[in-house]
C-alpha cells in the first residue's frame, strides 16, 4: 500500500495550524508566491501582508507574546529576509518563538551560481554565493535549516518548530522555490510534535528542588521577584502559584511588569534596583530568601546593574541554569523544576512574609507643557482596566510606565532589552490579530512617541485594513526626548520631521473618522482626564489616536537616574580601559 503525502507547503503550514497559528504573516516576493498561494488556499489559515518586512517581524513578535505560542513570518530571498533581520535579532534577544519561513532560490539555480536578482555578487568573479544570507541569519536563531531533499523535508520542519517551541526563540526554515511542490509524508501529521520542556537528568532535578524547599522552610521573609522569561515558557500561573504557596512578598521588573496581578494582596511592586519606587528595594534586599523567575539581568531591566540581592540568599530559575544560595546548575531548564517545586511546597512549614511594605508615591513634577510624563503615568493608571494589552515603545514612555498601576491580567509588552526604536508600533498590530484569534474582550494599547512611531507609522495602514481597535497614546515631545536625556539635548539631529498632522493620521492609511477611527489631541491635564474618562476611548470600537502635548526636556525620573547611573559605571570603565592602552579617556556622560 502506498503512504499518503501531501505538499511539503501544505504539511508544512498544517504543522503551524496544529500549533495555534491561524494568520501568517509577512510580505510577498518573488521567490515566496508559490508558498503563499498554499496559505490562500488552506482552510483555517489566513495572510496577513504588511508594509515591509522588518514591521512584518516586528508584528510577528507582537504576535507571538500575545498568543505565546510561535508566529509564522514568510518573506523572500535575500533583500526579504535582511530587512526582518533587525526584527528576528530582537525576538532572539528577548526568547521570543518566531518560525521565519524564506522562499530562496531554486536549487538548480543556487547550485550554479547564477546571477539571479536578490543575489549578492560574490567574489573574485567566482559567481554569487546564495548561501550567504543564510549565514547572516544563523546566529539569530534556535533552528536553521535548508530543505533541499523531499525525503528529510518533513524532519527538518518538525525539528525547527520544536525548537522554537522549547527555546522559545525565532527559527528559520529555508525553502527553495521548487521544493514547495514536493511530496511527502501526509500521515506522520496525525503525530503530534512532542514539545514538553525535559531535563536529561531527573534525580539531578529531584535534588534541586530538595535544596530550594530546604531554603523556603528555613526562610521568615521571602521574596519572589516574576521576570520576563517566566512568559516566555508559559509560566505566568506556575509562578503566581508559588507566590500564593510561599507567602512571600510578589514582585515583578520592567520586562516582567503584570505578570503578578499588581491588585494582589501579596504584590509589594516593581524591582529595578535602585531605580525602585522607595520602600522596594529594602523589602527585596532585606528579605532571607529571593526566588527569581524568569530573569533577565539586562542594564534596563536592573536599575544599571544594581540589583544587591547576595548570592548566598538567592535563588535562580533560568530556561539556562538553577542558581540555589550559590550553586549554580548549567543546562538544566527551570520548568520542570518550577512545576515540581511548587507541586512539592507544604504550606504548613513556610512563614508569612508578614506585613506588605509601603511603598513611596509618585511625585510631581513641573515642566514647560501643562502635562508631565508622571501626569500622564497617572492618568494610563487610571485609564487601566483588566485584561488590557499594553505596548509601551523604547523611548521615555519605557521609563515612566513601569509605575502605572495596573489591574489584574494585564499583558505588558515593551523591548526594553534590545530597544529597537519603531518597533511596538508593528507589534501592537500583531498583538491585535492574535487578541482577536484568542476572541479576548481585552483593549489593545499603545504608547508611543513621535520619533518611535515615524519609523514605522505606514502599519496603521495594517491596522486599518485589518479593522483593529486600538487605543494609540501619540506622546508627541518633538523628537527623540530619550536621546536627549543620554546626549545633546540641544543638538540637531535629536530633531525629528516637525509638525506632523497626528490627529489626521489614520486618515491618511484609510481610516474614516467618526467611522473606522477617530482622533483628539490635548495638551492639558483637563483635557487629558475627559479623554480617558470617556466611554467611546474606554470601550473602544474603533481605531483612536491620543496625541498627547508633552515638553521635549521633561524627563521621567527612571530615565535620569539610569542615566546617570550607567554613564558612572561606563565612564570609569572607559578610563580604565583607555589607561591600559595608554590612550587619553575623553570624558562624556552617554553610554
Amino acid at each position: 500500500m502506498t503512504s499518503a503525502t501531501t505538499a511539503l507547503a501544505t504539511y508544512l503550514f498544517t504543522r503551524l495550524h496544529q500549533l495555534g497559528v491561524k494568520n501568517v504573516l509577512g510580505v510577498p516576493g518573488d521567490f515566496n508566491l508559490l508558498l503563499l498561494d498554499f496559505v490562500e488556499a488552506f482552510d483555517g489559515l489566513n495572510w496577513v501582508g504588511f508594509c515591509n518586512e522588518l514591521n512584518a517581524a516586528y508584528a510577528a513578535d507582537g504576535y507571538a507574546r500575545v498568543k505565546k505560542h510561535p508566529a509564522a513570518l514568510v518573506t523572500t530571498f535575500g533583500v526579504g529576509e535582511l530587512s526582518a533581520l533587525n526584527g528576528i535579532s530582537g525576538s532572539h534577544a528577548e526568547y521570543v518563538p518566531i518560525v521565519h519561513i524564506v522562499g530562496t532560490s531554486g536549487r538548480p539555480v543556487a547550485e550554479n551560481q547564477i546571477m539571479v536578482h536578490h543575489a549578492n555578487p560574490g567574489k573574485n568573479g567566482g559567481g554569487p554565493d546564495h548561501s550567504v544570507y543564510r549565514m547572516a541569519s544563523e546566529p539569530f536563531s534556535c533552528a536553521h535549516e535548508y530543505i533541499t531533499d523531499p525525503a528529510k523535508a518533513a524532519d527538518q520542519i518538525d525539528y525547527v518548530i520544536s525548537e522554537v517551541v522549547k527555546q522559545s526563540m525565532p527559527g528559520y526554515i529555508f525553502l527553495p522555490v521548487d521544493m514547495v511542490t514536493k511530496k511527502v509524508d501526509a500521515e506522520r501529521l496525525s503525530i503530534e510534535l512532542d514539545l514538553e520542556i525535559k531535563n536529561p537528568n531527573a534525580e539531578a532535578e529531584n535534588s534541586i528542588v530538595s535544596e530550594i524547599l530546604e531554603a523556603i522552610y528555613a526562610s521568615k521573609r521571602t521574596s519572589v521577584v516574576v521576570d520576563v522569561l517566566t512568559e516566555r515558557h508559559n509560566a505566568r500561573e506556575l509562578a503566581q502559584e508559588l507566590v500564593r504557596k510561599t507567602k512571600s512578598h510578589a514582585f515583578t521588573t520592567p520586562m516582567g511588569k503584570g505578570l503578578i496581578d499588581e491588585t494582589d494582596a501579596q504584590f509589594v511592586g516593581l524591582y529595578n534596583g535602585e531605580l525602585s519606587r522607595g520602600g522596594v528595594s529594602d523589602a527585596v534586599v532585606g528579605s532571607d530568601l529571593v526566588i527569581d523567575v524568569g530573569p533577565m539581568f539586562s542594564d534596563s531591566n536592573t536599575g544599571g546593574f544594581t540589583r544587591k540581592v547576595e548570592s548566598e540568599k538567592n535563588v535562580i530559575l533560568h530556561p539556562d541554569y538553577i542558581s540555589v544560595r550559590g550553586k549554580t546548575y548549567k543546562g538544566v531548564h527551570f520548568l520542570p523544576v518550577l512545576k515540581k517545586l511548587v507541586a512539592q511546597i507544604d504550606a504548613s512549614k513556610v512563614t508569612s512574609a508578614g506585613e506588605k511594605p509601603t511603598i513611596a508615591p509618585l511625585e510631581d513634577v513641573k515642566c514647560d507643557t501643562d502635562i508631565s510624563h508622571t501626569d500622564f503615568v497617572k492618568a494610563l493608571s487610571k485609564f487601566a482596566q483588566p485584561d488590557d494589552i499594553v505596548l509601551i515603545e523604547s523611548g521615555t514612555c519605557q521609563f515612566g510606565s513601569p509605575d502605572v498601576d495596573t489591574k489584574e491580567n494585564t499583558r505588558w509588552i515593551t523591548q526594553i532589552y534590545y530597544s529597537s526604536i519603531g518597533f511596538t508600533l508593528p507589534a501592537m498590530v500583531g498583538a491585535g490579530i492574535a487578541n482577536r484569534e484568542l476572541e479576548k474582550q481585552g483593549r489593545v494599547l499603545l504608547v508611543e512617541g513621535d520619533g518611535s512611531a515615524q519609523m514605522t507609522i505606514q502599519e496603521l495602514g495594517t491596522a486599518v485594513r485589518q479593522g483593529l481597535t486600538p487605543v494609540v497614546f501619540l506622546l508627541n515631545n518633538s523628537g527623540y526626548s530619550i536621546e536627549r536625556a543620554i546626549w545633546g539635548p540641544e543638538q540637531s539631529y535629536n530633531d525629528i520631521c516637525p509638525d506632523w498632522q497626528w490627529t489626521k493620521i489614520f486618515e491618511v492609511f484609510g481610516g474614516v473618522e467618526g467611522k473606522t477611527c477617530k482622533h483628539v489631541r490635548v495638551e492639558t491635564r483637563e483635557e487629558l482626564d475627559k479623554v480617558i474618562t470617556s466611554e467611546e476611548i474606554k470601550n473602544p470600537d474603533k481605531a483612536i489616536l491620543v496625541e498627547v502635548i508633552l515638553d521635549k526636556f521633561d524627563y521621567p525620573w527612571r530615565l535620569t537616574e539610569q542615566v546617570r547611573i550607567m554613564s558612572g559605571k561606563n565612564m570609569n570603565l572607559y578610563k580604565k580601559y583607555a589607561a591600559e592602552k595608554g590612550e587619553v579617556c575623553i570624558e562624556r556622560t552617554a553610554y
